[in-house]
């Protein structure tokens, strides 16, 4: 009998099991089932509690009636004592930690499960818990039911807390039978696990190397790796030799997987003039929307009234005490006319100047006007600029972690004009999701330096939307009086035109150079000039004023170690601390969000100081800007310590003093980009530390091509998109 379904579930009692012949009869709670249902199958040693993963077919027997007859049936062994242990110390209940639930461990043994389902008030025997505790682990014990099991069941297959709190959360009840019946939506699906993870779990549950749901994964797996590197298409021969090596299968039977992801759509193919290319569904939705959207908005006349606005450059001269220069009032008309514009230029060419006019001019004739940018820093200093209320992108379209955008088609913005700045940074889902969101009679003003890296995200889309000619492009490149006089701005502009940056004396200049001989040499000036001598000589505090900024993660001169070594001299005894995942937080120190939390409303990027730690409550503290956010230990995964970031993650944001380093360890990230973009992240000093040839290496070497095809849509389906 060829499988045709898959159940999952776990034991709640062997009715029949042969020894001899492995014949077994199981009855199996199934999620989303109110009675347990039969198994039949082979399988030797089966016993309750146990988690069964069966492959095959429902019958009617008229021995045992409606049951379900399995080819092949994998079983699991239950939670172990140790996987109850990490259940307790994972901050599940407050006030239990690791001490204490080793010492529940130690007294209680292999009884441990059962006295936590039949007597808790057992747990009063091991020395230090008291009622209130009891209590405690009573209540959550009890009340997580379902979710206790899935998060024991997944401790027992080597998935840590934090990993398994996410499955959870993703697949709430579901969690198990999802990932019997598919381990690989696990790398689709969660953060921080990808393939290999997922393999390995495939492997423990027996499905074999080259069942079809592991050759579909490994191609959807390219894609997404694929698109982690920022990329939204990928050449079909490319994605198959990619899928071969990492799957270890031939290519020929991948390709035969191609139709049957298409069909799922779980992937899609788009051919082109150039060949056929492979995208996420949603990836190639983004596309779509974007092109869609943007010829509707291209259409028609600016949601004002351009003749009321009079003599701009004189409003701009009464109100701003502006004067404009010729490029930038030719570059004013030009916004001031368009439905959609494009204001693009490197440091000191005047992008603020010109948003300023253009919002002192239209707020003048009481236009409808919305600010937003990418990160909080972004739009801080887009409000500090404007003096107009900014915010967010995710704030301004609502987001929320559960429903997406609550701003979108079916409720749009509320306004005449949006102004997008740092737009360098946005990536294709993000674009779509402000498209959507506005009215089709609104205008856009899309802000950003094109010679900035591309997003962390897939796509490249002020890149795309300059090179495809549909916008009005205002490029400005006159750098101006002010801005001529810093070093650092003349060396941003050198690098991006392929030359060296020309480093004067910390005494004279704003832009350093210093020479390292290794990573050693390098930590250890970095520390003597965060330590002493930046705030001795610039009075600068060395966490709130100076960023380091390193192009990698890991190794040696990587942010990781940096941190640890940065935290161990610029905060070495704070008054309270705890470790989590081998990261120590401490009061005083500076952390980073991750990631997007919306119920917070603290994004990706955000930098915070470390308040209070309440090691009892489990709770941490931190302070962002003028908002302080609360955290419990098992949500601290989302910070990192933040002494040191790498550019990426600075991007979109200035900081009074920024210390960079290159090093040959740094390899293919040291380019011209983010040499560029690192150095336009300081205001006030910059000093770079590189090694040997690094730095003339970074110069050299630009940033790679993307692939999309958002360029090619706007030539091929601009004609073809609905008027609205």
């Amino acid at each position: 009998m060829a499988a045709s379904q898959i159940l999952s579930g776990m034991v709640e009692r062997v009715v029949v099991q042969n020894p001899t012949t492995g014949f077994t009869v199981l009855r199996v709670n199934v999620p989303g089932r109110s009675e347990p249902i039969t198994v039949v199958g082979t399988v030797p040693n089966g016993r309750p509690g146990m988690v069964v993963r069966a492959e095959g077919d429902w019958q009617d027997d008229p021995s045992w009636g409606h049951q379900f007859a399995a080819t092949r049936i994998t079983l699991l062994a239950p939670a172990s004592v140790d996987g109850i242990k990490t259940y307790l110390a994972s901050g599940a209940i407050k006030g239990v930690g690791e001490a204490l639930a080793q010492r529940i461990v130690e007294h209680f043994g292999a009884e441990l499960r059962q006295v936590l389902d039949t007597a808790p008030e057992r747990l009063r025997e091991v020395p230090g818990i008291g009622a209130r505790s009891v209590e405690r682990i009573t209540e959550v014990w009890r009340d997580e039911g379902e979710a206790r099991d899935i998060l024991l069941f997944l401790e027992s297959q080597g998935i840590r807390p934090a990993r398994a709190r996410r499955i959870l959360e993703a697949y709430r009840g579901r969690a198990i039978e999802q990932l019997l019946a598919d381990p690989y939506a696990l790398a689709r699906d969660i953060r921080g696990i990808g393939f290999a993870t997922a393999d390995l779990l495939a492997d423990q549950l027996g499905i074999a190397s080259d069942a079809p749901v592991r050759r579909r994964a490994a191609l959807v797996e390219v894609l997404r790796v694929n698109a982690e590197r920022g990329h939204s298409a990928m050449q079909l021969e490319r994605a198959l030799h990619e899928a071969a090596t990492l799957s270890s299968l031939p290519l020929v039977t991948l390709a035969g997987e191609v139709d049957t992801l298409c069909d799922e759509r779980r992937i899609v193919a788009r051919t082109t003039g150039t060949g056929t290319f492979l995208l996420l569904p949603e990836l190639d939705a983004a596309e779509a929307t974007i092109v869609r959207r943007l010829a509707v908005l291209a259409a028609g006349p600016v949601p004002w009234d351009s003749t009321a606005l009079g003599d701009w450059e004189a409003v701009v001269r009464v109100r701003l005490a502006l004067e404009l220069s010729p490029s930038q009032a030719s570059a004013l008309a030009v916004i001031l006319t368009s439905r959609i514009a494009i204001l693009t230029g490197g440091p000191g060419t005047g992008k603020t100047s010109l948003v300023r006019a253009c919002v002192a001019c239209l707020e003048r004739q009481h236009v409808r006007l919305a600010l937003a940018a990418p990160t909080g820093r972004a739009a801080r200093r887009l409000f500090e600029s404007t003096g107009h209320a900014a915010t967010t992108i995710h704030r301004l379209l609502e987001a929320d972690i559960q429903r997406g955008f609550a701003r979108n088609a079916d409720r749009p913005l509320d306004l005449d004009l949006l102004i997008l700045d740092e737009v360098s940074m946005v990536d294709l889902p993000l674009m779509e999701g402000v498209l959507a969101a506005l009215p089709d009679g609104a205008a856009l003003l899309l802000v950003g330096d094109r010679d900035q890296l591309p997003p962390v995200g897939p796509g490249q889309v002020l890149a795309d939307l300059i090179g495809s000619g549909r916008f009005p492009v205002v490029a400005l490149t006159e750098v101006f009086r002010q801005a001529e006089a810093s070093g650092i701005v003349k060396g941003a502009h050198r690098v991006i035109n392929g030359e060296l940056p020309r480093f004067g004396l910390a005494e004279t200049g704003d832009c350093v150079g210093i020479r390292v001989r290794d990573a050693a040499d390098a930590r250890s000036k970095l520390i003597e000039l965060v330590q002493h001598r930046m705030p001795d000589h610039f009075e600068l505090d060395p966490v709130a004023d100076i960023q380091i900024l390193a192009p990698v993660n890991r190794g040696p001169v990587g942010t990781r170690d940096l941190n640890r070594a940065l935290q161990n001299v610029l905060n070495p005894a704070p008054e309270a601390a705890f470790e989590r995942f081998g990261v120590r937080f401490g009061v005083g120190d500076k952390v980073m969000q991750t990631e997007n939390d919306y119920s917070r409303e603290v994004y990706n990027g955000d930098l915070g100081i470390i308040q209070k730690i309440d090691t009892v409550g489990r709770l941490m503290e931190v302070r962002f800007d003028d908002r302080l956010v609360v955290y419990g230990f098992d949500t601290v995964d989302q910070l990192v310590t933040a002494y040191a970031i790498t550019v990426h993650k600075a991007q979109g944001s200035e900081y009074p003093a920024v210390v960079l380093l290159l090093l040959h360890e740094h390899g293919r990230m040291l380019r011209r980009q983010l040499l560029y973009t690192a150095m336009t992240r300081a205001r006030r000093l910059l000093v770079v530390l590189a090694q040997g040839s690094a730095l003339e290496r970074a110069v050299a070497t630009p940033e790679p091509a993307r692939l999309s095809l958002l360029a090619h849509r706007l030539a091929t389906e601009w004609a073809t998109a609905p008027a609205s």
